[in-house]
């Protein structure tokens, strides 16, 4: 386990707007920056981050938080992975706390990084085999005869699987390694009858597969002796690090220049995206020869919103692809194709041009994808009307599908123009697309909400009397409980005295009480109270917490006096706020008697005991209106 002393070093030392600012784009907006949420699709910029505080807030989804907070939820990492990429990245050595039971970790956790160490041994086995007699004359040739440089080859981490059955299970064996993690790895499987295992990637080219953090998640294997029993590429299965369809082969490497250059190109095999890399196109992904997913576009819209797209020159590979477009439109991701001759692929195309004239290529031959799909689709129609109607379908199913209304009406005339077709017809039939559509989503909005009004209630029990103004109070000791509130006490000083004084307020949320216990603990030890406290916190709901109530949506103006003076009055309102929170809270408390008093009443099997009650109720009535006279609000009942 990290020493706590290595694991604050590290949060001190994280800059928020430099470990974000490398997934998402990011600009300035007065003292914070603003950018589009990574974890929910959005056409305004919510995301905020304040690099003073160093928390981040989506005002769209909720999310908020640091670093650490960013990088567990973004890459989903553990909070121990979050905190030793953070430490790669700012160069601090961590020190292990040797007194940490390895018990405290959680067991699916520590399935995750053992199955991550079992993939990083095996890549690391891999990438040594291209150096043995049998890698050289089989994978290495490969991958010089393919034009792939040693800095390519490095850089992707490539490497050979040899031919025998059980080379990487006597590797992993040899280290005494748990082979369990290396079935649930896909690397080996297990011969049930006979208790033994075998290697599942033999005599293959291997192209390790990373995740956004640069950890080899999976494998991909590609076939050098032709045999009808397997694939030609071999891939990892699902498992708890791996799931292919939010995943995108290249996108590690690629990241940082599909957001400078702002565009990603899009392919389909891993060499196309390692020769479009090694020829200075570096803003290039691969779907790994499977179909688009909903997955991978959120993956790629993270990083641009513009996608060009480059198709192998075959009738299936075009198909394929225009699938995907219309999964592209839908996302709202700006497309643009670039198709090659019959029989060449982005690989074999940028080997025969070279690189500049490919380059060029890219450049002249990029289409807007109506463009594209209105000359594919209209090959053959010639002259024939019925045919033509419904190309213009087509086309205009994949304009519904656009979210943004201009960039519709846009492609609507753009279609009018190539199809000799009214635009305001064909705007008519893409509202009609789009109604049809929100019916359907309509539909199953409405089963949802059938669910939830079908599911059981809640118990009493998990509601909480005033928890407005319990959450207001834990709001206030985040925001300024370090801050003077008069003389030498702090707001945390008079939060606790109020507490202390007034025996009959008790906080009933329970991560509320937490926060409360664990702050005033914090104090008793003589510690200064800081916002860092709750940015920093161990538990991620309180750096949530901490994250919503440090981050304005609106950063708040002064405002002038009729003199022209500014107004910067901060203690004044947290001070009202103060008494507000504890007037409402002693409120809601003796709201709570009166009820259990007239309860008593009903009850009262005596008229002592009903005057008693009676005299009593009177006496709360008569507090409760002065305090809802100081408030200013009306009690009703």
């Amino acid at each position: 386990m990290i020493s706590r002393q290595s694991i604050d070093l590290v949060l001190n030392s994280a800059i928020i707007d430099e470990v974000i600012g490398e997934y998402i784009t990011l600009k300035k907006r007065g003292a914070n920056l603003l950018g589009r949420c990574p974890f929910h699709d959005e056409k305004s910029p919510s995301f905020t981050v304040s690099p003073a505080k160093g928390i981040y807030k989506c005002f769209g989804c909720g999310k908020a938080g640091n670093s650490v907070s960013f990088l567990m939820e973004h890459d989903n990492l553990s909070f121990s992975d979050s905190i030793r990429k953070l430490a790669a990245k700012y160069n601090i050595t961590l020190e292990e706390d040797t007194h940490q039971n390895s018990e405290a970790y959680n067991e699916k956790q520590q399935k995750r990084e053992s199955l991550l160490i079992a993939l990083t041994f095996a890549k690391d086995y891999f990438k040594e085999q291209l150096h043995t007699e049998e890698g050289k004359i089989a994978g290495d040739s490969y991958f010089r005869e393919r034009g792939f440089t040693q800095q390519t080859i490095d850089e992707f981490e490539l490497g050979y699987s040899p031919a025998g059955w059980e080379s990487l299970v006597n590797e992993a064996e040899k280290n005494k390694f748990n082979l369990d993690f290396f079935v649930d790895a896909g690397l080996i499987k297990k011969r049930e009858e006979k208790g033994t295992y075998f290697d599942m990637f033999r005599q293959r080219v291997i192209f390790p597969i990373h995740d956004l953090s640069g950890k080899v998640i999976a494998f991909g294997g590609r076939q050098l002796v032709k045999d009808d029993k397997s694939p030609k590429y071999l891939n990892s299965p699902e498992t708890e690090v791996y799931h292919k369809s939010n995943v995108l082969y290249g996108m590690f490497q690629a990241k940082k220049e599909i957001k400078a250059k702002n565009n990603c190109f899009l392919v389909e095999g891993y060499t196309d995206v390692t020769t479009l890399h090694q020829s200075e196109i570096k803003n290039v992904v691969a779907s790994s020869g499977t179909s688009l997913t909903e997955g991978q576009i959120k993956l790629i819209k993270r990083f641009t919103d513009n996608v060009t797209v480059l198709y192998d020159g075959d009738a299936a590979g075009v198909k394929a692809s225009i699938r995907g477009i219309d999964l592209l439109l839908e996302q709202g991701l700006n497309v643009r194709t670039v198709s090659f001759p019959e029989g060449e692929d982005p690989d074999s195309y940028c080997k025969k041009l070279g690189t500049s004239a490919f380059q060029d290529f890219l450049v002249s031959q990029n289409k807007d994808f109506i463009i594209f799909k209105a000359d594919l689709l209209m090959q053959g129609v010639a002259n024939d009307p019925i045919k033509k109607t419904e190309v213009v379908k087509n086309l205009l199913v994949s304009i519904s599908l656009i979210p943004d209304a201009l960039k519709r009406a846009a492609y609507a005339r753009e279609c009018s123009k190539l199809m000799d077709t009214d635009e305001k017809l064909l705007l008519v039939e893409i509202n009609k697309l789009r109604k049809k559509g929100s019916f359907i989503s309509s539909q199953n909005i409405e089963s949802e909400i059938q669910e939830i009004l079908q599911a059981p209630l809640p118990q009493p029990e998990q509601y909480f009397a005033g928890v407005e103004q319990e959450e207001g109070l834990v709001r206030l000791l985040i925001q300024s409980g370090y801050k003077k509130f008069m003389e030498e006490a702090t707001v945390a000083d008079f939060i606790f005295k109020e507490l202390h004084e007034d025996d009959a307020l008790e906080i009933k949320h329970p991560l509320y009480q937490e926060i409360l216990n664990e702050v005033q603990t914090f104090m008793a030890e003589e510690l200064a109270l800081s916002e860092q406290f709750f940015i920093n916190h161990a538990n991620s709901e309180i750096r949530n917490l901490a994250g919503t109530y440090l981050t304005e949506k609106y950063e708040i103006s002064p405002y002038w006096a009729e003199n022209g003076t500014v107004i910067t009055d901060e203690k004044g309102n947290y001070v009202k706020d103060l008494q507000s929170v504890f007037l409402f809270l002693k409120l809601n408390k003796v709201n709570e008697l009166i009820t259990n008093h007239l309860k008593e009443f009903a009850e009262a099997e005596t008229p002592e005991v009903q005057e008693n009650c009676m005299q009593y109720y009177i006496q709360l009535m008569d507090i409760r209106n002065q305090i809802a006279g100081v408030l200013g609000v009306a009690v009703v009942g």
